[in-house]
Protein backbone atom coordinates (compact mmCIF):
# COMPACT_ATOMS: atom_id res chain seq x y z
CA UNK A 1 0.00 0.00 0.00
CA UNK A 2 1.57 3.35 -1.01
CA UNK A 3 1.08 6.37 1.29
CA UNK A 4 0.75 9.93 0.09
CA UNK A 5 1.35 11.88 3.34
CA UNK A 6 3.88 12.06 6.17
CA UNK A 7 1.23 11.31 8.78
CA UNK A 8 0.03 8.14 7.00
CA UNK A 9 3.60 6.90 6.66
CA UNK A 10 4.50 7.44 10.33
CA UNK A 11 1.19 6.14 11.64
CA UNK A 12 1.43 2.89 9.66
CA UNK A 13 5.07 2.37 10.68
CA UNK A 14 3.97 2.77 14.33
CA UNK A 15 1.18 0.21 13.87
CA UNK A 16 3.57 -2.21 12.19
CA UNK A 17 5.73 -2.08 15.33
CA UNK A 18 2.60 -2.41 17.52
CA UNK A 19 3.35 0.84 19.41
CA UNK A 20 0.41 2.75 20.85
CA UNK A 21 0.31 6.56 21.08
CA UNK A 22 0.70 6.35 24.88
CA UNK A 23 3.84 4.22 24.49
CA UNK A 24 5.19 6.56 21.81
CA UNK A 25 4.64 9.52 24.14
CA UNK A 26 6.82 7.80 26.78
CA UNK A 27 9.55 7.07 24.20
CA UNK A 28 9.72 10.52 22.54
CA UNK A 29 8.57 12.73 25.47
CA UNK A 30 6.20 14.44 22.98
CA UNK A 31 2.65 15.17 24.18
CA UNK A 32 0.05 12.73 22.88
CA UNK A 33 -2.05 15.48 21.27
CA UNK A 34 0.92 16.54 19.14
CA UNK A 35 1.51 12.90 18.08
CA UNK A 36 -2.17 12.64 17.08
CA UNK A 37 -1.84 15.87 15.08
CA UNK A 38 1.15 14.40 13.18
CA UNK A 39 -0.82 11.17 12.47
CA UNK A 40 -3.58 13.34 10.96
CA UNK A 41 -1.14 15.64 9.07
CA UNK A 42 -2.58 18.52 11.13
CA UNK A 43 0.73 20.33 11.56
CA UNK A 44 -0.97 23.66 12.39
CA UNK A 45 -1.70 22.25 15.88
CA UNK A 46 2.06 22.17 16.64
CA UNK A 47 3.84 25.24 18.13
CA UNK A 48 5.78 26.11 14.96
CA UNK A 49 7.76 24.75 12.00
CA UNK A 50 10.89 24.36 14.14
CA UNK A 51 9.05 21.94 16.44
CA UNK A 52 7.22 20.25 13.52
CA UNK A 53 10.59 19.23 12.06
CA UNK A 54 11.98 18.19 15.46
CA UNK A 55 8.87 16.12 16.34
CA UNK A 56 8.81 14.42 12.90
CA UNK A 57 12.46 13.34 13.38
CA UNK A 58 11.77 12.01 16.91
CA UNK A 59 8.61 10.17 15.77
CA UNK A 60 10.42 8.67 12.75
CA UNK A 61 13.41 7.52 14.82
CA UNK A 62 11.08 5.75 17.29
CA UNK A 63 9.24 3.80 14.54
CA UNK A 64 12.24 3.05 12.29
CA UNK A 65 11.64 5.61 9.52
CA UNK A 66 14.02 8.06 7.85
CA UNK A 67 13.33 11.29 9.74
CA UNK A 68 15.58 13.51 7.54
CA UNK A 69 13.78 12.31 4.40
CA UNK A 70 10.35 13.03 5.92
CA UNK A 71 11.49 16.52 6.98
CA UNK A 72 12.62 17.14 3.38
CA UNK A 73 9.15 16.03 2.27
CA UNK A 74 7.58 18.49 4.76
CA UNK A 75 9.83 21.29 3.39
CA UNK A 76 8.90 20.37 -0.20
CA UNK A 77 12.45 19.29 -1.07
CA UNK A 78 11.56 15.65 -1.67
CA UNK A 79 8.65 13.28 -2.29
CA UNK A 80 7.51 10.20 -0.43
CA UNK A 81 8.81 6.86 -1.71
CA UNK A 82 6.37 4.82 -3.79
CA UNK A 83 7.34 1.66 -1.86
CA UNK A 84 4.69 -0.41 -0.16
CA UNK A 85 4.18 -0.71 3.60
CA UNK A 86 2.20 -3.57 5.08
CA UNK A 87 -0.88 -2.16 6.80
CA UNK A 88 -1.73 -3.45 10.25
CA UNK A 89 -4.75 -2.69 12.44
CA UNK A 90 -4.68 -0.44 15.51
CA UNK A 91 -3.52 -2.24 18.70
CA UNK A 92 -6.56 -3.39 20.67
CA UNK A 93 -7.20 -1.87 24.13
CA UNK A 94 -8.21 -4.50 26.63
CA UNK A 95 -10.19 -3.19 29.64
CA UNK A 96 -8.70 -5.22 32.48
CA UNK A 97 -6.53 -8.35 32.51
CA UNK A 98 -7.76 -11.95 32.72
CA UNK A 99 -6.01 -12.25 36.09
CA UNK A 100 -7.98 -9.29 37.48
CA UNK A 101 -11.25 -10.75 36.09
CA UNK A 102 -10.45 -14.10 37.70
CA UNK A 103 -9.69 -12.42 41.02
CA UNK A 104 -13.01 -10.58 40.93
CA UNK A 105 -14.87 -13.87 40.36
CA UNK A 106 -12.95 -15.59 43.18
CA UNK A 107 -13.46 -12.83 45.78
CA UNK A 108 -15.49 -14.07 48.81
CA UNK A 109 -18.32 -12.06 50.34
CA UNK A 110 -17.45 -8.78 52.06
CA UNK A 111 -18.65 -10.05 55.47
CA UNK A 112 -16.23 -12.98 55.61
CA UNK A 113 -13.40 -10.83 54.29
CA UNK A 114 -13.89 -8.17 56.98
CA UNK A 115 -14.55 -10.65 59.86
CA UNK A 116 -10.88 -10.80 61.06
CA UNK A 117 -10.74 -6.98 61.16
CA UNK A 118 -13.93 -6.85 63.25
CA UNK A 119 -12.57 -9.41 65.72
CA UNK A 120 -9.27 -7.52 66.07
CA UNK A 121 -11.19 -4.32 66.69
CA UNK A 122 -13.26 -5.94 69.47
CA UNK A 123 -10.10 -7.32 71.15
CA UNK A 124 -8.42 -3.89 71.01
CA UNK A 125 -11.53 -2.25 72.51
CA UNK A 126 -11.57 -4.77 75.38
CA UNK A 127 -7.88 -4.13 76.15
CA UNK A 128 -8.37 -0.34 76.15
CA UNK A 129 -11.36 -0.68 78.50
CA UNK A 130 -9.44 -2.84 81.01
CA UNK A 131 -6.38 -0.56 81.00
CA UNK A 132 -8.58 2.50 81.48
CA UNK A 133 -10.44 0.93 84.39
CA UNK A 134 -7.19 -0.11 86.14
CA UNK A 135 -5.74 3.39 85.71
CA UNK A 136 -8.86 4.94 87.22
CA UNK A 137 -8.68 2.57 90.21
CA UNK A 138 -5.02 3.45 90.83
CA UNK A 139 -5.71 7.18 90.80
CA UNK A 140 -8.68 6.73 93.12
CA UNK A 141 -6.73 4.70 95.72
CA UNK A 142 -3.46 6.75 95.62
CA UNK A 143 -3.98 10.44 94.65
CA UNK A 144 -1.09 12.03 92.89
CA UNK A 145 -1.44 15.34 94.80
CA UNK A 146 -1.15 15.20 98.59
CA UNK A 147 -3.40 18.00 99.88
CA UNK A 148 -1.87 17.91 103.39
CA UNK A 149 1.68 18.38 102.15
CA UNK A 150 0.58 21.16 99.82
CA UNK A 151 -0.87 23.23 102.67
CA UNK A 152 2.53 23.44 104.43
CA UNK A 153 4.99 26.31 103.83
CA UNK A 154 2.75 28.30 101.50
CA UNK A 155 4.91 31.43 101.65
CA UNK A 156 8.01 29.52 100.49
CA UNK A 157 6.14 27.95 97.57
CA UNK A 158 4.92 31.32 96.34
CA UNK A 159 8.45 32.76 96.45
CA UNK A 160 9.88 29.77 94.54
CA UNK A 161 7.18 29.95 91.86
CA UNK A 162 7.77 33.66 91.32
CA UNK A 163 11.52 33.11 90.89
CA UNK A 164 10.94 30.24 88.45
CA UNK A 165 8.49 32.29 86.36
CA UNK A 166 11.02 35.14 86.07
CA UNK A 167 13.73 32.75 84.83
CA UNK A 168 11.35 31.27 82.22
CA UNK A 169 10.51 34.75 80.90
CA UNK A 170 14.21 35.64 80.63
CA UNK A 171 14.91 32.35 78.81
CA UNK A 172 11.97 32.93 76.41
CA UNK A 173 13.18 36.48 75.66
CA UNK A 174 16.71 35.20 74.94
CA UNK A 175 15.39 32.47 72.59
CA UNK A 176 13.21 35.01 70.75
CA UNK A 177 16.19 37.35 70.25
CA UNK A 178 18.35 34.48 68.88
CA UNK A 179 15.60 33.36 66.45
CA UNK A 180 15.14 36.93 65.14
CA UNK A 181 18.90 37.30 64.60
CA UNK A 182 19.08 33.96 62.74
CA UNK A 183 16.15 34.94 60.48
CA UNK A 184 17.80 38.26 59.61
CA UNK A 185 21.01 36.45 58.62
CA UNK A 186 19.26 34.15 56.08
CA UNK A 187 20.74 34.61 52.64
CA UNK A 188 18.63 35.99 49.79
CA UNK A 189 18.40 34.13 46.48
CA UNK A 190 20.63 35.62 43.76
CA UNK A 191 20.20 35.33 39.95
CA UNK A 192 23.15 35.92 37.61
CA UNK A 193 22.82 35.83 33.80
CA UNK A 194 25.72 34.77 31.59
CA UNK A 195 26.44 35.57 27.94
CA UNK A 196 23.36 35.76 25.67
CA UNK A 197 24.08 34.22 22.24
CA UNK A 198 20.59 34.90 20.91
CA UNK A 199 19.60 31.22 20.91
CA UNK A 200 20.91 30.33 24.39
CA UNK A 201 21.57 32.04 27.70
CA UNK A 202 23.06 30.58 30.88
CA UNK A 203 21.58 31.63 34.24
CA UNK A 204 23.12 30.82 37.64
CA UNK A 205 20.80 30.75 40.71
CA UNK A 206 22.33 30.65 44.21
CA UNK A 207 20.77 30.28 47.68
CA UNK A 208 17.47 29.03 46.20
CA UNK A 209 14.86 27.70 48.61
CA UNK A 210 13.16 24.35 47.97
CA UNK A 211 10.84 23.66 46.28
CA UNK A 212 11.86 25.72 43.23
CA UNK A 213 8.80 27.03 41.33
CA UNK A 214 8.96 28.31 37.73
CA UNK A 215 6.25 30.80 36.66
CA UNK A 216 5.47 31.67 33.02
CA UNK A 217 3.45 34.65 31.72
CA UNK A 218 2.75 34.94 27.96
CA UNK A 219 2.49 38.28 26.16
CA UNK A 220 1.66 36.39 22.95
CA UNK A 221 1.10 32.74 21.97
CA UNK A 222 4.17 30.63 22.87
CA UNK A 223 5.24 27.02 23.41
CA UNK A 224 7.28 26.34 26.58
CA UNK A 225 9.07 23.15 27.67
CA UNK A 226 11.11 22.40 30.83
CA UNK A 227 13.65 19.55 30.89
CA UNK A 228 15.46 18.00 33.86
CA UNK A 229 18.02 15.27 33.09
CA UNK A 230 16.98 15.42 29.38
CA UNK A 231 13.33 14.53 30.21
CA UNK A 232 10.38 16.91 30.01
CA UNK A 233 8.83 17.73 33.40
CA UNK A 234 6.54 20.34 31.78
CA UNK A 235 5.52 21.37 28.27
CA UNK A 236 2.57 23.30 26.93
CA UNK A 237 1.34 26.18 24.75
CA UNK A 238 0.25 29.43 26.42
CA UNK A 239 -2.12 31.93 24.81
CA UNK A 240 -1.64 35.68 25.12
CA UNK A 241 -2.00 36.93 28.75
CA UNK A 242 -2.10 33.32 30.03
CA UNK A 243 0.03 32.25 33.03
CA UNK A 244 1.24 28.82 34.14
CA UNK A 245 3.63 27.42 36.78
CA UNK A 246 5.50 24.18 37.55
CA UNK A 247 7.76 22.88 40.32
CA UNK A 248 11.20 21.35 39.71
CA UNK A 249 12.19 18.10 41.46
CA UNK A 250 13.92 18.87 44.78
CA UNK A 251 17.03 16.97 43.62
CA UNK A 252 17.43 19.00 40.41
CA UNK A 253 20.69 20.95 40.13
CA UNK A 254 20.30 21.79 36.43
CA UNK A 255 17.30 22.52 34.19
CA UNK A 256 16.68 23.76 30.64
CA UNK A 257 13.76 26.03 29.68
CA UNK A 258 12.88 25.93 25.95
CA UNK A 259 10.94 28.93 24.59
CA UNK A 260 9.29 28.83 21.16
CA UNK A 261 9.62 32.61 20.80
CA UNK A 262 11.88 34.23 23.39
CA UNK A 263 10.21 37.66 23.52
CA UNK A 264 6.69 36.27 23.99
CA UNK A 265 7.12 35.24 27.63
CA UNK A 266 8.52 36.28 30.99
CA UNK A 267 9.91 33.64 33.35
CA UNK A 268 10.20 33.83 37.15
CA UNK A 269 11.90 31.50 39.63
CA UNK A 270 10.49 31.60 43.18
CA UNK A 271 8.94 34.98 42.34
CA UNK A 272 12.14 36.53 40.88
CA UNK A 273 12.29 37.29 37.13
CA UNK A 274 14.93 35.54 34.99
CA UNK A 275 16.46 37.74 32.24
CA UNK A 276 15.69 35.30 29.41
CA UNK A 277 15.89 37.92 26.64
CA UNK A 278 17.53 41.11 27.96
CA UNK A 279 17.20 44.15 25.68
CA UNK A 280 16.07 42.34 22.51
CA UNK A 281 12.95 41.51 20.48
CA UNK A 282 13.61 37.86 19.64
CA UNK A 283 10.87 35.74 18.01
CA UNK A 284 13.20 32.75 17.51
CA UNK A 285 13.42 29.66 19.77
CA UNK A 286 15.71 30.00 22.76
CA UNK A 287 17.14 27.72 25.46
CA UNK A 288 17.66 29.01 29.02
CA UNK A 289 20.03 26.74 30.96
CA UNK A 290 19.67 26.98 34.74
CA UNK A 291 22.32 26.01 37.28
CA UNK A 292 20.81 25.73 40.78
CA UNK A 293 22.54 26.03 44.17
CA UNK A 294 20.28 25.69 47.20
CA UNK A 295 20.40 27.56 50.49
CA UNK A 296 22.03 25.65 53.36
Amino acid sequence: MAFETIGETLRQARLNKKISLDELQQITKIQKRYLEAIDNDDFDQLPGKFYVRAFIRQYAEAVGEDGDHLVDVFDGKSKLSAGEVVARPEPETVSGSRKAMHQEEANPSKFWTSLPVILLGLVALAIITVVGYMTWQDRKSDPIIDTTATSVSVDGAITQTTSSTKKERESSSSTSTTTTSTTQEEKKMAITAGEDTGSTIAVNVTDAKKPVTLEFAATNRIWIGVLVDNAYVYQGTLAANETQSTQLPETATNATIRLGAASNATVKINGEEIPVNPGANNQNPKNVTLTLQYAE
